[in-house]
C-alpha cells in the first residue's frame, strides 16, 4: 500500500501530491457510491449540486434565528484562510467557549460544525447541526457520526447530538418570526446510540476502503462497486463505472425496473433489444416494442374513453410557485406552495380559436394569492374541462389559496370536478414515443411530438422560476433586471400551458385518423 504522510496540515500520497481534504459532503457521496467519492476528489468529475435553488436566498435568515437561540455565543467567521478559522477553533475550544462553525480537522478529514456547546458540568461537548427540514433523514445521522470521529479523534469527549429544525405545523401570523415556535429542537443522543452499530459498518468500510486504496481512486465496475449508485442513468461517469459499456445505460431507461436492470447489465444485456420479453413487464415491454420500431404506441380505445367527457371548450392551466422555508405571507405555513403566475390558454375546438390569458403579481411585496384567484375566476369560462399536467398540484394551489381566501372557496367547488390529467396518459403508457426514452416529465414529452422545447428559453425549470422570484422578493435584482426576470417568468409559464395544448391537439388528431 503506498505509504500516506504528512507534511505541515497537508496529508500527501507517496508522490507527494497533495490530498483533497474529506469533507462530510464526500464522505455522504462515499454511502452512495464509492467511484463517485474517488472521482469527485480527483477533480475528474464535478460535485452534484444537491441545494435548492433559492434555498440559500433564506439561509442567512434561518441561520440567526438558530444563532438566536444561544445569546452572546462567538462565531468562527470563514476566512480565505482556513488556518486561521481552524486557530481560532481550537482557541475556542482550549478556552471551553461554546461556538458557531467550529472548524473541526483529524488526519485528512475536515468539517465545519454549526455550534459546538461545551456544558461545564460534564466537561465535554453537545454536537449541534441546523437544517432548514422538516423530517431526519439518514444523512443526518450519518453527518453526526462524521463529526463525532472528528471531534473523538482531536481528544474531544463528545456527550450528545442535537438538531433545529423547521416545525413544520407552524402558521404564520404575520410581523417577526417567534423562534420557540418555528423551530424545533430534537435531541439525537440516543437515537444515534441505538443505531451505532449501523453507523460504526459504514465507517468501517469507508476507512477499510481508504487504506486498501492508500487513498488512490480504484475503479470499480459498476456492478462491483459497493454502494453504488443504483443506475447508470444517475452515473457520474460511465465511461469509468462502465467502461465499453456506456450505452448499456438504455436498458435503465426501461420504466420501473428498479434493481431489476442491474441484474440485466449483470446477465450482458446492453440495449432494449437484448432484455428477453420473458423479463418484462406488460408496460416495458410497449416500450421495447416503440423501440424497436421506431413507432408511437398509442391505446386509441383506453384514449378515447379517457377523453369521452371533455368539454368542447377546454382550458389549459399551469401555476408557477414560491415554496419557501420561511413563510412570508401571513396564515402560511413553512414549504407551501403560494402561487405567483399562471398561464392559461383557452381552445375552442368547433371554431378552432385558442386565446391567452395570463396574470403575473408583480407587487412583489404583497401576498399575490387572493389576486391570483381573483383574475383566474374572471379569465376561466365555467363549465370547462381544465387539463394540466400532475393537476394535484395545481387543485392544490387553488384548494389552498380558498381556504386562506374563502370568498373564493365557491370558485373552487365549481372547478375541482373539471381537471383532467394530461399527464396520466404518459405515465401509464397509453401513449409512448421512442424519444421519451423512459420519461414522462412534461419537458421530455413535448418535443417528442411538436416542435417546441424548452431548450431555448432563459428559465428551463420550476426550481429557477422558484428561485427567480424569491430573489425579486428579497430585492436582489435592479430594476431593469426586474423586468427582465418577469418577462422570463411569463414565457417559461405560458410555454408550459401552451405544450398541454399542443399535446392534446395531437392527441385528438390520433384519435380522429387511427
Amino acid at each position: 500500500m503506498p505509504p500516506i504522510s504528512k507534511i505541515g496540515n497537508i496529508y500527501t500520497n507517496s508522490f507527494d501530491i497533495p490530498l483533497t481534504p474529506i469533507t462530510k459532503s464526500l464522505y455522504l457521496q462515499f454511502l452512495k457510491c464509492q467511484n463517485a467519492f474517488h472521482l469527485i476528489r480527483e477533480g475528474v468529475v464535478t460535485k452534484p449540486t444537491t441545494a435548492s435553488f433559492g434555498g440559500y436566498l433564506e439561509w442567512g435568515d434561518f441561520l440567526t434565528l438558530c444563532k438566536e437561540q444561544f445569546p452572546n455565543t462567538p462565531t468562527v467567521e470563514k476566512s480565505q484562510d482556513r488556518e486561521e478559522s481552524f486557530d481560532q477553533s481550537e482557541l475556542y475550544r482550549k478556552e471551553k467557549k461554546s461556538h458557531f462553525g467550529s472548524q473541526l480537522r483529524y488526519q485528512n478529514m475536515v468539517a465545519s460544525v454549526e455550534l459546538l456547546q461545551y456544558e461545564e458540568e460534564r466537561d465535554g461537548w453537545v454536537l449541534w447541526d441546523f437544517r432548514p427540514i422538516g423530517s431526519i433523514k439518514q444523512d443526518i445521522l450519518r453527518s453526526f457520526f462524521f463529526y463525532k470521529q472528528l471531534a473523538e479523534g482531536m481528544g474531544l469527549k463528545v456527550l450528545g447530538y442535537k438538531l433545529i429544525r423547521i416545525q413544520t405545523k407552524f402558521v404564520y401570523q404575520g410581523g417577526p418570526i417567534h423562534p420557540d415556535e418555528y423551530l424545533l429542537i430534537d435531541d439525537l443522543t440516543s437515537r444515534m446510540e441505538s443505531e451505532l452499530g449501523t453507523r460504526e459498518e459504514e465507517w468501517k468500510l469507508f476507512q477499510e476502503t481508504i487504506q486498501s486504496t492508500g487513498e488512490h481512486s480504484v475503479r470499480f465496475s459498476f456492478l462491483e462497486n459497493k454502494p453504488s449508485c443504483r443506475s447508470l442513468k444517475t452515473c457520474l461517469s460511465p465511461s469509468h463505472c462502465a467502461a465499453g459499456r456506456e450505452n448499456a445505460k438504455e436498458i435503465f431507461e426501461y420504466r420501473d425496473s428498479s434493481e431489476m436492470a442491474k441484474q440485466w447489465f449483470a446477465s450482458g444485456y446492453n440495449s432494449y433489444e437484448s432484455v428477453p420479453d420473458t423479463e418484462l413487464s406488460p408496460i416495458q415491454k410497449i416500450q421495447k416494442e416503440a423501440h424497436l420500431t421506431g413507432t408511437v404506441h398509442f391505446e386509441k380505445e383506453t384514449l378515447s374513453q379517457y377523453l369521452s367527457n371533455v368539454t368542447k371548450t377546454v382550458a389549459f392551466l399551469d401555476f408557477e410557485s414560491i415554496n419557501p422555508y420561511i413563510p412570508i405571507y401571513k396564515d402560511t405555513k413553512p414549504f407551501q406552495h403560494i402561487p405567483y403566475l399562471y398561464s392559461l390558454h383557452i381552445w375552442n375546438e368547433e371554431t378552432d380559436t385558442l386565446t391567452h390569458k395570463t396574470y403575473l403579481h408583480d407587487d412583489v411585496g404583497s401576498d399575490p394569492r387572493k389576486d391570483v384567484l381573483f383574475h383566474l375566476q374572471n379569465d376561466l369560462p365555467k363549465g370547462i374541462t381544465i387539463f394540466s399536467f400532475n393537476d394535484f398540484f395545481e387543485k392544490l394551489i387553488i384548494q389552498e389559496s380558498a381556504n386562506a381566501f374563502p370568498e373564493y372557496l365557491d370558485f373552487w367547488e365549481s372547478v375541482k370536478s373539471m381537471f383532467i390529467d394530461l399527464a396520466l396518459p404518459f405515465k401509464k403508457l397509453w401513449i409512448y414515443h421512442p424519444s421519451q426514452n423512459g420519461k414522462a416529465s412534461l419537458k421530455e414529452i413535448l418535443p417528442c411530438f411538436s416542435g417546441e422545447s424548452h431548450f431555448g428559453l432563459t428559465i428551463r425549470e420550476g426550481q429557477d422560476a422558484n428561485y427567480q422570484y424569491l430573489r425579486l422578493i428579497k430585492k436582489q435584482v435592479t430594476t431593469e433586471e426586474k423586468k427582465r426576470v418577469l418577462e422570463d417568468l411569463i414565457a417559461y409559464c405560458k410555454l408550459d400551458s401552451y405544450g398541454l395544448f399542443l399535446i392534446y391537439r395531437m392527441l385528438q388528431e390520433k384519435l380522429s385518423v387511427i
